[in-house]
C-alpha cells in the first residue's frame, strides 16, 4: 500500500484534533465543567469532563487508525490482504470518516447547535455508511485474522470463508438498511434497530460457518473414502 493513500485518513484525523483545539474555549459545560458526551433529543444522555469529551474521540480514531496500519505487518496472511487492498484501504477511509462525524455530532450541540434536531441522525447515518462499507467490502476479502468474518472454521477452509463473507456482506447491507430506519423511527429504537441486528448478525455467522465447514469436512470425507 502507497504511503501517499494515507494522506486522506490522516487529514481526516488531523482535522478531528484541530477542531477539538478551536472548540474547547468555546464549548459550554455545566456548573461542574461537564460538556454532553452523547447527545440526545432536547437533551443530554451522557455528560464527562472537557478534555475527555473533546479528546477522547480523536485520540480513539488515531489508535484505531494505527492498527489498521499495523495489520498488514503482523498478518500470517499478509498477502490475502494485498489481494483486497483497495477495499481494505476504502475501509480505512469510511471508518475514519464516519468516526469524524460521530465525533462532530456529539460536539455541535455543545457550541449551541441542533437545539432542535437530533444530532443522532448524524450518527446513525454515518454507523449505516459504515455498515453498507462492510458489507460491500466483505465481498472481497481472503482468509486472514482481522479483516472479515474470522472464525475458526473460516479460517481453516477457502470455501467456508468465501461462502461466510459473501452471507455476512448481504447481512450487513440489511443492518445499514435497517441503521437508516431509525432515521424516521420512535426515539430510543436505535438501540434495538441498530445494536440487536448487528448482534444477531455476529451470532448467526459463528453458527453459520461451523455448520459450512461440517458440510464442507463430509463432502472432503467422502471424497477420501471413494478414493481408497
Amino acid at each position: 500500500m502507497s504511503l501517499y493513500k494515507e494522506i486522506l485518513p490522516v487529514m481526516i484525523i488531523v482535522l478531528m484534533f484541530a477542531i477539538a483545539v478551536y472548540a474547547e474555549p468555546r464549548v459550554t459545560t455545566n456548573s461542574r465543567g461537564e460538556m454532553i458526551s452523547v447527545p440526545g433529543i432536547g437533551a443530554a444522555t451522557g455528560l464527562s469532563s472537557k478534555a475527555v469529551g473533546l479528546y477522547i474521540l480523536p485520540l480513539l480514531t488515531l489508535i484505531v487508525y494505527t492498527g489498521l496500519l499495523i495489520i498488514p505487518k503482523i498478518e500470517v496472511y499478509h498477502h490475502n490482504l494485498e489481494d483486497f487492498s483497495d477495499q481494505f484501504w476504502g475501509f480505512k477511509v469510511i471508518l475514519v470518516f464516519s468516526m469524524g462525524i460521530i465525533y462532530v455530532a456529539t460536539l455541535l450541540p455543545n457550541l449551541g447547535y441542533f437545539t432542535k434536531l437530533d444530532p443522532m441522525l448524524m450518527v446513525v447515518a454515518a454507523v449505516a455508511l459504515l455498515f453498507f462499507y462492510v458489507g460491500y467490502m466483505l465481498n472481497f476479502t481472503k482468509r486472514n485474522h482481522f479483516i472479515g468474518i474470522s472464525t475458526p472454521w473460516t479460517l481453516a477452509d477457502d470455501k467456508v470463508w468465501e461462502k461466510t463473507n459473501q452471507l455476512g456482506g448481504k447481512l450487513f447491507w440489511i443492518c445499514g438498511v435497517l441503521a437508516l430506519v431509525t432515521m424516521v423511527a420512535p426515539p430510543g429504537s436505535w438501540l434495538w434497530l441498530i445494536l440487536l441486528p448487528f448482534v444477531l448478525v455476529a451470532i448467526g455467522m459463528f453458527v453459520y460457518s461451523l455448520q459450512e465447514f461440517k458440510k464442507t469436512k463430509a463432502v472432503q470425507d467422502a471424497r477420501r473414502k471413494k478414493k481408497k
